[in-house]
């Protein structure tokens, strides 16, 4: 099984003054180039980890599942809330608009994949990540149905004191959402997948093992998670096309609601994970 993983997409909607600019055509050219070095990359699925959309407004939305939709191979898709994606409408609009779903799971012979939401509604102050009392309960069956299979699960918000700059508020779940005393129970080797921080960073918990991802506008790269002969591995993908590089550099620092992350790299160590099952 593999998957590619996008960390923290951003697709802006611009103000109509920048309809001639240079910005415009930037943005038209880099994001539409990205979505299809996303999609060149064989995989059983393409995952967002949130933050698709720079605002969640429709206008940035229908452009981004526009792009998903010319491709004709048809991969499947899925997209994880990201508070960006959360600004603009309420969940249900999104859903209506995406066909997605707010959290659920994939049960496949080799391991359980599962989706979860962290995000708020329509919440502008506060951009930390909360699971409510539903999904956690949810959480928790989905956890124990996993039995002995690896369990793959994806988020926007890190866990509390995991991934860099998971100690701090609003770059977490909350800690009185924390998850981690759900997944310590499970007798299988996990691994938690997220964005949000825009900072490569790996780290590992007793039998769990946790892989953030940087955003795209400042680290142009995907992850690659494959789960072969009691192997999963993890590996960073960087987009070679230097025009888009380029362009990312324009784009990054002139749009709104993006702060560029100069060291969203991390560290050599936080580019590949190996973990053996057998």
């Amino acid at each position: 099984m593999k998957l590619v993983l996008m960390g923290d997409f951003h697709y802006p909607r611009l103000d109509h003054a920048d309809a001639d600019s240079e910005l415009f055509q930037a943005r038209d050219v880099f994001f539409s180039g990205m979505i299809q070095a996303f999609l060149d990359i064989e995989a059983d699925y393409h995952i967002s980890l949130g933050d698709f959309s720079n605002f969640g407004a429709a206008e940035e939305l229908s452009a981004l599942y526009g792009l998903l939709r010319q491709d004709e191979r048809q991969r499947r898709f899925i997209h994880v809330l990201g508070n960006h994606d959360t600004y603009s409408m309420p969940k249900p609009d999104i859903l209506a608009l995406t066909g997605q779903q707010r959290y659920h799971s994939i049960d496949t012979d080799e391991a359980r994949l599962i989706f979860l939401d962290t995000s708020k509604e329509m919440d502008h102050k506060d951009y930390g990540g909360e699971i409510d009392p539903a999904q956690r309960a949810w959480l928790d069956k989905e956890l124990l149905q996993a039995g002995s299979k690896p369990v793959l699960l994806f988020g926007h918000h890190p866990i509390p004191e995991t991934t860099a700059l998971s100690d701090l508020d609003m770059l977490r779940i909350h800690p009185e959402d924390d998850i981690w005393p759900s997944l310590k129970k499970t007798p299988a080797p996990g691994y938690y997948f997220c964005g949000h921080n825009h900072i490569h960073s790996i780290a590992s918990r007793e039998h769990w093992h946790f892989v953030q991802t940087a955003a795209c506008l400042d680290l142009p790269a995907f992850r690659v998670a494959e789960l072969k002969d009691g192997q999963l591995s993890v590996d960073t993908i960087p987009v070679q096309d230097e025009h888009l590089l380029q362009l990312a550099k324009l784009i990054k620092v002139n749009m709104k609601h993006f702060k560029p992350k100069p060291a969203a790299a991390g560290q050599p160590s936080d580019h590949s994970l190996r973990v053996n099952h057998t």
